[in-house]
């Protein structure tokens, strides 16, 4: 993922990392899927509550009456969901392909897509147009997310990175205090005004009463590190038609409109 994928997004913003374990019921020879177990990582707020995502229920309710799926929720924490669908367990939604996973998985058509951006202290901005760029400097990203395999194969050789839970408040205030030259933040949208609005939207809900930290702003790079696509995927070898129907399924949303609601 990749990146990716979150602590005070808005209603709107749509990066649940989810795994959905799967559970055949066959009646008979042929019968579509009955239930499908859906083991979600969603984003929280600032007192630790789960965000409503009601767009992506939407989408969901939609893939259930469209190939006749029961979906049942249950949340899992990314790394441990991740682990879970390595092992067989089930599919995997808000995952970003690599060249290690696609070993590894079938993946459907995309969702959507995601922009990653890097984010500076204002005061301490340099130029990007590649991962080259990032050589001796210290990025925060979100524990066990992929930023795409040269971010992936170039992190703590040409630079270091700062594993960071995915509040993305915690990164924020790392920032402030130099403890990274850059942290990695997602947005839906491919405006970086839009997600500067919101980190700063964060910083006057987190005013720690820090007057040292009053002038100092964040700084969106303009160039994203990123654009990601979002996926569902199932261990090759476990997938007995679920990318199919689940295919049918994403095409026929985005003919509705459904898939760019989810913008």
């Amino acid at each position: 993922m990749a990146v990716n994928s979150l602590k005070y997004l808005p209603l709107r913003c749509l990066l649940m990392l989810c795994l959905v374990g799967i559970s055949l019921q066959h009646a008979l020879a042929g019968d579509a899927v009955k239930e499908m177990v859906m083991l979600t990582t969603d984003p929280i707020d600032s007192r630790g509550q789960p965000v409503p995502m009601p767009r992506l229920t939407k989408f969901f309710e939609f893939i259930e009456r469209d190939q006749g799926i029961k979906i049942q929720h249950v949340r899992y924490s990314w790394p441990r969901a991740l682990i879970a669908a390595e092992s067989g367990e089930g599919v995997l939604f808000g995952v970003s392909k690599t060249r290690e996973r696609e070993r590894l998985f079938h993946f459907s058509l995309p969702v959507h897509s995601k922009y990653i951006f890097l984010v500076t202290r204002n005061d301490a901005t340099f130029k990007f147009n590649s991962v080259a760029d990032l050589k001796g400097k210290t990025i925060g990203i979100p524990r066990g997310i992929s930023f795409g395999d040269d971010f992936d194969a170039l992190k703590d050789n040409l630079f270091t990175v700062e594993p960071d839970n995915n509040s993305p408040i915690s990164r924020v205030y790392k920032l402030l205090f130099r403890r990274m030259d850059a942290g990695v933040f997602s947005s839906l949208s491919k405006n970086p005004r839009e997600l500067e609005a919101r980190l700063q939207k964060m910083r006057d809900a987190h005013d720690g009463g820090m007057p040292p930290m009053n002038n100092v702003q964040l700084s969106i790079l303009p160039k994203p590190l990123l654009i990601d696509t979002i996926h569902f995927a199932v261990r090759s070898d476990k997938d007995d038609g679920i990318i199919d129907k689940l295919n049918a399924a994403i095409l026929k949303a985005k003919r509705m409109g459904l898939l760019a609601e989810l913008r």
